[in-house]
């Protein structure tokens, strides 16, 4: 095996994949008019930015921006503006890690957008065609564009992935083994793009000059393990070559699951919260449902708006049994509900937190289980906690009412 400038020895290599610009690319898959154009996707209730395009970026759109302060400015240069569709962005995640997971045993789901894989078993002449493939065979079977970085390490993969994208001559696919001149190159990233330095010891490190990779790791040992922790010399570990940062394939069982939304305006009845809290129970049992858990307790809350009337009340429900029946869940709920509520208040969010989680083939019996009376959930013809999504794009993959129709 080949060493570079750090004496690496090229035995462990790690990928990680990430989807670019992943909600802007998802809506553009099914709406091409964008394509080109710059265009964002918009938060919970269209609140701020959360994604952008390349072209957006040019025009000076920053990440959380305050919708409300360029939407005059956006509809002037003609942006395509998207309401956040987590059904979509979903079912793409799933659809372009299954693509992934043809290619390798080991994979790590990070996130929505991004996977650890592990390439140690692929011949070094093939690592390359095999990168280019999987980044050819995501783009064609999902449509969606990915760029992948294959280091010693994730630290390593990471920042290889970073320098890809930045370099429009690798198109999005690079091996830190390339070039001397490429690992040369990691060694002045400003120390903000390294994977594991959060923004509170970047700034740290920048104040005291250690701003750049090559910088950080000249660092003495106790100094950063002082200034940050062991996690921060666990990078500068991984910078020089070791291997710190072991790839999960199994999932971690989630110890709480919470499933809430702020509403789309303030909201100052019973029946509509009753809607909201029924809505929020029925997506989170199917989030565990998804993870295979079931949960024995859960907490309940409602909240004012924070820049009106702060306030906040909970209970924490123990349920009569280990269950996911929304039913069962609701009418356990609703008398607590009632409880919790104040005629006088008006509300901007409420939402279920999930306690207690088991695998779903292990069942935690309760001796002192009661009886409890079945309550209807409310429905409402206006519903005033509905998000505010006015640009929203359809669930084209997921809902048989909402796929795209092609006519002749």
């Amino acid at each position: 095996m080949g060493e570079n400038i750090l004496g690496i020895k090229k035995t462990v290599k790690i990928g990680i994949i990430d989807c670019n610009n992943f909600y802007v690319s998802c809506e553009r898959v099914f709406n091409p008019i964008s394509v080109g154009k710059p265009t964002v996707v918009l938060s919970n209730n269209d609140g701020c930015v959360i994604a952008r395009s390349q072209e957006a970026k040019k025009y000076g759109i920053k990440m959380g921006e305050p919708f409300f302060s360029k939407r005059e400015f956006m509809e002037q240069k003609d942006f395509c503006i998207y309401s956040s569709n987590y059904n979509l962005y979903g079912d793409m995640s799933d659809r372009v890690m299954n693509v992934i997971r043809k290619y390798t045993n080991t994979i790590e789901v990070y996130s929505i957008d991004e996977c650890f894989v592990d390439f140690s078993d692929t011949p070094d002449d093939e690592l390359e065609d095999k990168m280019n493939q999987i980044r050819d065979e995501v783009k064609r079977q999902v449509g969606i564009p990915v760029s992948i970085g294959v280091g010693p390490n994730k630290t390593l993969a990471k920042l290889t992935s970073y320098l890809a994208k930045k370099t429009i001559s690798y198109s999005g696919v690079c091996s830190y083994w390339s070039s001397k001149e490429f690992q040369k190159k990691l060694l002045d990233v400003k120390i903000d793009e390294v994977w594991g330095i959060g923004r509170k010891w970047s700034d740290k490190l920048n104040i005291y000059g250690y701003d750049t990779v090559g910088k950080f790791i000249g660092m003495d040992d106790n100094i950063i393990k002082k200034w940050t922790n062991i996690n921060g010399l666990k990078t500068k570990m991984e910078i020089l070559g070791m291997y710190c940062h072991p790839i999960e394939n199994k999932i971690k069982q989630k110890k709480v699951l919470a499933s809430t939304r702020s509403f789309g305006s303030d909201v100052n009845s019973f029946d509509q919260i009753c809607e909201a809290m029924h809505y929020y129970i029925e997506r989170g049992v199917k989030r565990l449902t998804d993870a295979h858990i079931t949960p024995s307790s859960a907490t309940i809350f409602l909240s004012g708006n924070r820049y009106k009337d702060n306030h906040h009340s909970s209970v924490y429900i123990t349920f009569n049994r280990q269950t996911k029946d929304i039913k069962e869940i609701w009418s356990q709920v609703y008398v607590h509900l009632r409880e919790l509520y104040d005629d006088e208040k008006v509300y901007k969010k409420c939402g279920i937190i999930f306690n207690k989680l088991f695998p779903e083939d292990i069942e935690q019996i309760n001796l002192f289980e009661q009886e409890f009376i079945e309550i209807e959930a409310p429905k409402n013809e206006i519903k005033m906690w509905a998000m505010r999504q006015d640009y929203l794009s359809k669930k084209y993959t997921s809902s048989w009412d909402e796929i795209p129709v092609i006519r002749f």
